[in-house]
């Protein structure tokens, strides 16, 4: 299994959080023994294990129900280091946000973030990817804060207000405080972590837009990402595809997102042994298997989001995949 990192950019996001409560950068890496040189951002990438043990740190000594909060709030253009700056000169909001989701490896890879559409809503869900110490729940309020904090910098709209905020954890102590956050009072205890904008919002033209710079930085990207992953294409693909959402999924739409073409796409997959239909399919049982038998999410909203057309469609996949049906799978589930 290969060791998830986390950017030296992220972790000084923390350490700068912390300092804004009054805790030295020092005494948490003292705490830690953990050695950084700041100034020359080295090392570029810290290992997800050393970067929870900071976190686990900066929220002890700092003490403050709400750090989570605090750090989101603290947000700096260089915490994204490139990506921020691929997103800014993006044309819209939209393009932004694929190239924040396409890119985020980059900042860390502790997490995944991907882009749905649920009706008039568009939505980014916040998924730890995670092997031991599970996130706090400041880190996951620091996630949701920091992609609102950072949409508000691009469209230059402090007062931008999600529709909706969702956390899977109980609610912290000031109530008070995430809605003065957010602009609304988040919902707990719930199946995802996830923030809402209406989808139209995503056309939004950004302050800080140009082509041409736009181009010059995607490209940089790109390097960057190739050299950071060093992937496979079957990776890749998986991994644009869940950023996209599987609903309404193509191979024309992963493609454009990889900026190569569809034949380009299915030649490199080919190369491994795979069709992209294999690999969609492939991804709707791992994911139809999970939602089945980890929550208790509807299986027409299950099959809506995996992008069947008919809930029958959906029944007939799954017994093809499992030979048993969704209502067995899902009592198989609560039976573990």
């Amino acid at each position: 299994m290969s060791v998830k990192r986390v950017s030296i950019h992220w972790v000084k996001a923390i350490l700068a959080a912390a300092k804004t409560l009054g805790i030295e950068t020092e005494q948490i890496l003292n705490a830690t023994q953990i050695t950084l040189n700041l100034e020359k951002n080295q090392p570029s990438y810290l290992s997800l294990e050393q970067t929870q043990i900071i976190w686990q740190q900066a929220e002890k000594l700092s003490n403050h129900d709400h750090f989570g909060l605090i750090m989101g709030q603290a947000f700096r253009p260089s915490y994204f280091h490139v990506v921020a700056y691929l997103a800014m000169t993006s044309a819209n909001l939209k393009q932004a946000y694929l190239h924040f989701l396409k890119f985020f490896p980059l900042i860390s890879e502790a997490a995944n973030l991907s882009l749905h559409y649920e009706g008039k809503q568009a939505c980014i869900v916040f998924t730890p990817q995670i092997d031991q110490t599970p996130f706090s729940r400041h880190q996951y309020e620091s996630a949701l804060t920091l992609i609102l904090t950072f949409t508000r910098w691009l469209i230059g709209n402090d007062a931008f207000a999600p529709t909706n905020v969702m956390f899977e954890h109980p609610q912290g102590t000031d109530l008070a405080l995430y809605q003065k956050t957010f602009s609304v009072i988040p919902k707990f205890n719930q199946a995802k972590t996830c923030i809402y904008i209406p989808a139209k919002a995503l056309e939004h033209e950004l302050v800080d837009s140009d082509t041409d710079l736009n181009r010059l930085h995607l490209e940089h990207a790109n390097s960057l990402l190739a050299r950071h992953l060093n992937r496979s294409w079957q990776e890749v693909t998986r991994m644009t595809i869940m950023q996209l959402g599987i609903p309404d999924i193509s191979k024309q739409g992963v493609a454009q997102q990889l900026n190569i073409s569809p034949r380009t796409l299915q030649r490199r997959l080919k190369e491994e042994d795979i069709h992209f239909q294999s690999l969609l399919d492939e991804m709707k049982k791992e994911l139809s298997l999970k939602q089945i038998t980890e929550t208790d999410i509807p299986f027409k909203r299950i099959a809506n989001e995996l992008g069947f057309a008919e809930a029958s469609t959906f029944y007939r996949a799954i017994k093809r995949w499992f030979n048993t049906t969704p209502q067995t799978l899902r009592q198989r589930g609560r039976h573990k």
